[in-house]
């Protein structure tokens, strides 16, 4: 079951977005083995940030498609910027509902911001997850805005997953920009303070990605979203080979890979 709250729609999610996860990763912003890894987290319904330091950079294009791996069941809600109050949070189950804000900012009234985001953050502990995006360049600057924001260490580290996106000008301003995923993390807490598990980085577009190993990533992907890391590699392979798959089947549009994604679903299961 999917529910959208009746706002007038200019509360609910912008539906200009309607690139598929296979449009991002022919543009080059992903390949398709972080498209597989970044839907297995979303199957573990991962609480994502994505982030990106000037507008325009495809925020909200990536987090839409991310969404499309949510598993069928889960409850899609639309958060309502400044008019938020969240009285009617909690009429669902919390393990089936995904919180969804086109941005955190204050650019704008459909946003969220201020006492709303610690707000948002402090359901996550509650069993919901939460999506969004966030002005930022970095992974410490998304940590800086929300906790300038007054939300304290441990919440921030409920976020399951910061993408941040890059864009890059290869000739002039007046060119069509490139737009690339140049790290995927996750966010722990120990009394030190925040710190960043790196999933997958790269240096620029033209890199492939690196995809980080160790003991405290493996701590991380079991704590977060349960997945043993001795079975990450061979999911993400499963996934991305299903992707890949897709375009010569002629399936591009995103509603076509929306009904694939449903129908790979219904066969695990």
């Amino acid at each position: 079951m999917v529910y959208h709250r009746r706002w007038p729609q200019w509360w609910g999610l912008k539906e200009d977005s309607d690139l598929s996860i296979i449009d991002v990763v022919n543009s080059g912003a992903i390949d398709f083995k972080l498209a597989g890894l970044l839907w297995l987290l979303m199957e573990h319904r991962a609480s994502v940030l994505v982030a990106a330091g000037p507008s325009f950079a495809g925020k909200s294009t990536l987090l839409h498609a991310l969404l499309d791996f949510l598993p069928p069941g889960i409850e899609k809600v639309t958060l309502r910027g400044y008019e938020e109050d969240f009285k009617l949070i909690g009429t669902g189950q919390p393990e089936k509902t995904y919180l969804i804000t086109e941005e955190i900012s204050n650019h704008s009234y459909e946003y969220l911001w201020g006492r709303q985001v610690v707000k948002a953050l402090e359901l996550i502990p509650k069993g919901y997850a939460l999506g969004g995006t966030i002005h930022a360049r970095n992974i410490k600057e998304v940590a800086y805005v929300l906790n300038a924001l007054g939300a304290p260490l441990p919440l921030i580290a409920g976020i399951g997953l910061v993408i941040t996106l890059q864009v890059r000008y290869r000739h002039s301003y007046d060119g069509e920009p490139v737009r690339y995923v140049d790290t995927v993390s996750t966010i722990d807490h120990s009394r030190e303070g925040l710190i960043a598990h790196l999933l997958a980085t790269r240096q620029s577009v033209d890199d492939r990605f690196i995809y980080h190993t160790g003991q405290a990533l493996h701590d991380a992907l079991i704590s977060k979203f349960g997945i043993k890391y001795n079975e990450i590699s061979s999911q993400i392979e499963l996934r991305g080979r299903f992707l890949s798959q897709l375009p010569d089947k002629g399936i591009i549009a995103r509603a076509e890979v929306r009904k694939a994604i449903l129908g790979y679903y219904q066969i695990q299961s």
